[in-house]
Order: structure tokens, then sequence, then C-alpha cells
């Protein structure tokens, strides 16, 4: 039996992580959301996460601040950071520290949903 993949929301903006909520949820995955990195955290002490979306600037630390320790605490977590204030090296940066993928906001739905897709393959690949 598969289970279900679970996936962490994390955005400051409250009209984007509804959007994000809804479409991943009608996708058929189990949503849970966080308003800051704070919140992220406490969401991850309690359950795991097959992807984590995270946007790169939140008040507190930002999701740059925390791909280190996220990728030492939840190693099997696919990561994939947006923004809407990216740059070449602050992509540079994501990927150094652990992200999978990077989402420049305004990104199309489909293009979020395929960079799951390739999160989710990564991490079915890795082991368990």
């Amino acid at each position: 039996m598969s289970k279900q993949p679970r996936i962490l929301v994390v955005d400051d903006d409250p009209e984007m992580r509804a959007l994000l909520l809804d479409v991943l949820r009608n996708e058929g995955y189990e949503v849970v959301e966080a308003k800051d990195g704070t919140e992220a955290v406490l969401a991850l002490r309690a359950r795991t996460f097959d992807v984590i979306l995270m946007d790169k600037n939140m008040p507190g630390p930002s999701g740059l601040d925390l791909l280190p320790g996220l990728r030492r605490v939840c190693p099997h977590s696919q990561i994939i950071m947006m923004t809407a204030f990216g740059d070449v090296a602050s992509y540079m940066e994501a990927a150094e520290k652990g992200a999978v993928e990077y989402l420049f906001k305004p990104f199309r739905m489909e293009e979020m949903k395929a960079a799951i897709a390739k999160a989710l393959g990564s991490s079915a690949e890795s082991p368990a």
C-alpha cells in the first residue's frame, strides 16, 4: 500500500499559501502549512514530509537560513525553494545548501506540480 505524499508549504503570504494548499490537495497530496520558519520547524518536529515547498524570503529565519538545518534534520525531504526576488547568486546558494528546485514567482501551477513530481521521483530513489 503506497502512502499519500506529504508536503509542507512554508510561505509568509497567506494568499499564496491558500492557493498552494488548494492546488496540492486537489492533486491528492496531504498538505500542511506554515507561515514562517518557526512554524516550519514545529511542523517538522511533529512529522516527516516528502517535500518541503519553502519561500526564500520570510520574517525571522529565511528559507535560505533554514536550508542547512533542514538537510540535517530531514535528509530524505526534498526541498523546493520559491522566491519573487531571485537571482543567480541566491539560486546557486540554495542549490549548494540542498534545494532540489528553485521556482521564481509568479510561476505557473504546472511548473510547481512538475517540480514536486520530480522531487518525489528523487525521494523514491533515495534509501529509506
